[in-house]
């Protein structure tokens, strides 16, 4: 997307690397281009590989549907008591199809999970080449040598779990080159295909949402303009990606998750958070799965500076085109309306650890490098062959160094977040991370000083407190560990969680008047919590303890109007009945 005078520069530059390769040995060809696209991905990625399951990769082995054959039916069909629990808060039905049928292949062992996504990624970077050189964009193959090894992908492919991201852009790339198609022959079965590729990738993950209005910018791009006619051709897809996305934002809302930011502070965010992306992408140093979040104020000049910077670019490009052509606009129009939904508008739940994530801009930063890779093909068009072939040699190698290097963080937990506590030693997210990975190890004093930084480092720790609750528990260090949970609660006087946990500790110290209050507290907190068959079951049994029968007789029948068939409850009911209140 580099339009007009860019567009004329001519093939004997880096814009066509892939000639420029040759030097190299390699055969010349679209076999040979691929096979240099595959090497650039394997050698690049070559750690991940042999990566093991980090932080959310987990979620794939909670839910329980994808062990079982018949699971299949509940991910698509059954998606609240599928997802509910298991730490994923989306309706992406595709990729965890992806999961259930590997699961069937190999089960659990990552090598395969892995592999996987790196045939994904070397895929996508063959449709992007293909894309680009059908649209006859300059330096189409550099374009995409730098898609495939740039290290801002590296958490798209070396992270299992953001399958997500590379699935759906498979089918966002597929369906923009099956509308080329369409554009040049139209036809209703392809056009048809387009709409069911959109909505695959939907179901993927729905940051597609935006292809719609991709369309439309290529649109602009080749032709000037944007018809009614091409309103009208898009629409459907605006209608179905509506309809998706209002779907998985109700499931996505149901887990409560809601930050407080007003429109001029979210508007702040974004701005910020558009510089960080093309920051990273020209400077790819200190990536880490959890960044710092910066402070946001609307009395800051600084944060101003940033929309005021964004703005000032995109109105460049717009009133330089006549003399640059529309590629610079429309890629910087790409790049901000592809990363629009995680860029602060609308709510997710990484708002709360940071505001910007590599993963993110998988398909965005494509914008970035199309336009990088036409302004190296302009600048570079008269500079001798072999300094073109060097430089971009060179470059290449640099960054997929870097890639190979940031692949390594993925091998275990500890190691993937400690690396976000040496990026980010503030974060109290990536503290309580790395303190379970070692606590899980057995490594409990490394845990232990994680746990305690996290506290200190964050802003609202009732939930930091409670996680140190809960280690102190694991250790048997009872009077600490019923210290953070007060601490809990009084941080978050309305923090359920902390009351269940506390009060079951304070049963198994045989506390039993505290264990019902806190147990009780649960139940008038959340009267639709969805154990409420165990809270009461839990405080008959207290009750029962005290000699409180009539009490207990109550709890463990409520605890069967929640749960007809809860055994439990029903065989100490006959109990009571066949002659406790007697002994």
């Amino acid at each position: 997307m580099t339009g007009n005078k860019v567009d004329t520069v001519h093939a004997g530059t880096l814009g066509d690397f892939r000639a420029r390769v040759a030097w190299l040995g390699v055969l010349q060809g679209p076999a040979a281009s691929l096979l240099i696209l595959a090497l650039l991905v394997a050698a690049s990625y070559f750690p991940a590989v042999w990566a093991g399951f980090v932080w959310d990769d987990e979620i794939i082995r909670r839910i329980d549907s994808i062990r079982g054959w018949s699971g299949i039916w509940d991910l698509w069909f059954s998606p609240s008591a599928v997802y509910h629990g298991s730490g994923e808060d989306h309706y992406w039905p595709l990729t965890y199809t992806t999961f259930w049928i590997e699961h069937k292949l190999w089960g659990f062992a990552p090598l395969g999970y892995h592999a996987l996504n790196l045939l994904l990624h070397f895929v996508n970077t063959a449709l992007l080449w293909r894309l680009l050189s059908r649209l006859r964009v300059p330096g189409a193959f550099f374009a995409a040598a730098l898609f495939a090894v740039h290290p801002l992908h590296v958490e798209s492919v070396a992270w299992v779990i953001a399958r997500k991201d590379l699935l759906s852009a498979f089918f966002y790339l597929t369906a923009v080159l099956m509308w080329l198609r369409y554009a040049e022959a139209p036809r209703p079965h392809r056009y048809v295909a387009v709409l069911l590729l959109f909505a695959a990738g939907m179901l993927c993950k729905s940051i597609v949402v935006t292809l719609p209005a991709a369309l439309l910018i290529l649109q602009w791009w080749r032709h000037g303009s944007i018809m009614r006619a091409d309103l009208l051709r898009t629409l459907p897809f605006f209608l179905v990606g509506f309809a998706i996305a209002l779907g998985d934002m109700s499931f996505y809302e149901s887990r409560n998750i809601s930050f407080d930011y007003s429109v001029a502070e979210r508007v702040l965010i974004a701005a910020h958070a558009l510089w960080f992306y093309i920051g990273k992408l020209v400077w790819p140093v200190d990536l880490a799965v959890i960044y710092p979040n910066w402070d946001v104020s609307v009395s800051d000049p600084a944060g101003w500076g940033y929309v005021i910077a964004a703005l000032a670019l995109g109105a460049l490009f717009w009133f330089l085109r006549s003399r640059i052509g529309r590629g610079p606009f429309a890629c910087a129009l790409f790049f901000s309306v592809t990363l629009s939904p995680v860029l602060g508008f609308f709510n997710f739940g990484h708002m709360n650890i940071s505001f910007v994530a590599d993963r993110y801009q998988y398909l965005a930063g494509i914008g970035a490098i199309i336009l990088f890779a036409g302004v190296v093909s302009r600048a570079t068009a008269r500079l001798p062959h072999w300094t073109v072939k060097a430089a971009a040699f060179a470059l290449l190698v640099l960054l997929g160094t870097a890639t190979w290097n940031q692949s390594r963080f993925y091998k275990d937990n500890i190691t993937f977040f400690s690396r976000s506590v040496s990026v980010n030693p503030e974060s109290w997210a990536a503290h309580r991370y790395v303190a379970g990975a070692f606590f899980s190890l057995g490594r409990y004093a490394e845990a232990e000083n994680h746990f305690r930084r996290s506290v200190e480092l964050d802003p609202s720790p009732a939930d930091s407190f409670l996680m140190l609750a809960v280690f102190l528990k694991a250790l048997q260090r009872y009077g600490e560990s019923l210290e953070a949970y007060r601490l809990a609660v009084e941080a978050d006087p309305g923090f359920a969680r902390a009351y269940a946990e506390r009060g079951d500790l304070l049963f198994q110290l045989r506390r039993y008047e505290e264990s019902i209050k806190d147990t009780n507290r649960v139940v008038s907190l959340v009267p639709d919590h969805p154990q409420l068959h165990i809270l009461h079951y839990h405080m008959g049994e207290a009750s029962l303890r005290l000699n409180r029968l009539d009490e207990a007789e109550r709890h463990y029948e409520n605890a069967l109007r929640f749960r007809p068939d809860f055994k439990e409850a029903a065989n100490r009911l006959a109990e009571l009945g066949s002659g406790w209140k007697h002994r």
